[in-house]
């Protein structure tokens, strides 16, 4: 191989890099990585660094995002020996007796391949290709029309800045203004834009969301996961149809406990005809029932105290233990 022709395509091998490195980027946004760090991440991995940040516990904790930096690293090792072999090859046959036009091919190529690059980092292009990129990667992993995309912009503590592209509607959303959804006062998540076929909108309490939006919300990420994740949605729907006709609302969480009120329509087998001791809900199964609303009065529980049907009952304890419980 000529050394023009291996310097050429050591700069078309490049530019490949650089735009498998962005689809992999765009992959880890989809699950929800902040665009910077999905960015750093994907870089890190297709280039084998291997840095060890606090970030790296993002991608290690998350099954598909494991499969993605798998992907990305061996992706990254299989170019990495295309160029090394590429820039042998160029210097093994470069030699000080080439003629004038060879030095002048080479001069051309690496102008056009600066060109390029400066073309590129033009926000418009760049914005351009990085939506041509988010298309295909939306094709490739079939995510389009099976739910939606969120996208965190910004942490902040529990709460996020979080960009959602609403393939399908929420229940609570469903045929219902912002207002009339209680997006704000129920779930305490603000939408601060929408874009409607490329153009922001204004948003008012009487605003219906459509599918196809582009929203802009502000608000706790387990809420916004609870309400706009199609899947988890659906699992919920599940859980409510087989707890048949209890349901629980979540008043706060603290890691994977949580303080819940529970509406109960139907006792618990492990509650029926037994006293709160007896059922073994604080020592076996490390649940508190705080207090215990009956006929609209808040009566006083003990250790002997029965539970009711229609009682409504505010418990502490693990989230999953709760809902495993009263749910089935």
């Amino acid at each position: 191989m000529t050394f023009e022709l291996s310097l050429i395509l050591i700069m078309v091998v490049i530019m490949i890099w650089m735009i498998v490195t962005k689809f992999f980027s765009v992959l880890l946004q989809i699950t929800g990585l902040p665009k910077d760090i999905a960015n750093y991440q994907s870089f890190s991995l297709f280039t084998n660094c291997g840095f060890t940040t606090s970030e790296s516990e993002t991608i290690t904790n998350n099954k598909i995002r494991r499969k993605i930096s798998l992907a990305c690293m061996i992706t990254g090792n299989f170019f990495s020996v295309i160029i090394v072999s590429l820039i042998v090859n160029m210097i093994s046959s470069f030699s000080l007796e080439h003629g004038k036009e060879t030095y002048i091919i080479a001069l051309i190529a690496c102008s056009i391949f600066i060109i390029i690059l400066l073309i590129l980092q033009i926000p418009t292009i760049k914005n351009f290709i990085n939506n041509v990129i988010q298309r295909i990667v939306n094709l490739v992993i079939n995510k389009t029309h099976e739910e939606n995309i969120i996208t965190i912009i910004e942490n902040i503590g529990k709460s996020a800045v979080v960009e959602i592209y609403l393939h399908k509607m929420p229940t609570i959303l469903d045929g219902k203004t912002i207002h009339e959804s209680k997006l704000k006062s129920k779930y305490n998540i603000n939408i601060l834009s929408i874009k409607r076929h490329k153009r922001l909108i204004n948003i008012t309490r009487n605003t219906f969301v459509e599918t196809n939006d582009t929203l802009v919300v502000f608000g706790e990420y387990s809420n916004i996961v609870e309400i706009f994740d199609i899947s988890k949605n659906q699992k919920n729907t599940e859980e409510k149809t087989l707890s048949r006709f209890n349901e629980i609302e979540l008043i706060d969480n603290y890691g994977n406990k949580a303080m819940v009120e529970i509406r109960v329509n139907l006792v618990p087998y492990i509650l029926e005809e037994k006293t709160l001791f007896s059922s073994g809900l604080k020592d076996k199964f490390g649940i508190n029932i705080m207090f215990i609303k009956r006929n609209d009065e808040v009566i006083e529980v003990d250790r002997n105290t029965i539970l009711q049907k229609n009682d409504t009952v505010v418990a502490f304890g693990d989230y999953q233990t709760i809902k495993t419980l009263f749910l089935y």
